[in-house]
């Protein structure tokens, strides 16, 4: 599902994000070096303050959910997976946050002799087009940690 392309594409994104990012905060610094020169502190103070919580909202709000959802590909194509045969159960329609990332909640169960109720919790990416599994049907999923990064029928 995931390939060092969407990885560069991520990257890309960040890229530009971070570009635009600059933009703003280049022309308000400027503008508080200007009245530290001409030495107007409240234009001084109003223009830190507001430095301040743009660089504090855009960072939270348009770097740091792209730069967690690089990590979360950056892992998935190259760390540890897991591979295992399951059985679809649930996909909750909401979504919920894992790690600074958008995932829809996915239960499964393992039915095997010695575990025969044993349900276990994976998320798919919210990013990606919901499956279109069938329940009770046995698909064979990679995971990296409980995040699905791969799957096809078993």
């Amino acid at each position: 599902m995931y390939t060092q392309k969407d990885i560069d594409s991520v990257n890309a994104q960040m890229k530009k994000r971070v570009m635009v990012w600059w933009i703003p905060k280049i022309l308000v610094l400027s503008v508080l070096v200007y009245s530290f020169i001409i030495r107007l502190q409240w234009l001084s103070g109003a223009l830190f303050s507001l430095l301040a919580m743009m660089i504090y909202f855009s960072v939270t709000m348009s770097i740091l959910p792209v730069k967690r959802y690089k990590q979360f590909l950056n892992n998935a194509v190259h760390g540890k997976n897991r591979v295992d045969t399951l059985r679809f159960d649930t996909l909750d329609q909401e979504t919920v946050e894992r790690e600074g990332v958008r995932f829809y909640p996915v239960t499964m169960r393992a039915d095997t002799l010695k575990e025969e109720l044993d349900e276990r919790q994976f998320y798919w990416d919210a990013n990606l087009s919901l499956p279109d599994w069938t329940q009770g049907s046995y698909l064979k999923l990679t995971s990296h940690e409980r995040m699905i990064i791969g799957w096809e029928n078993a």
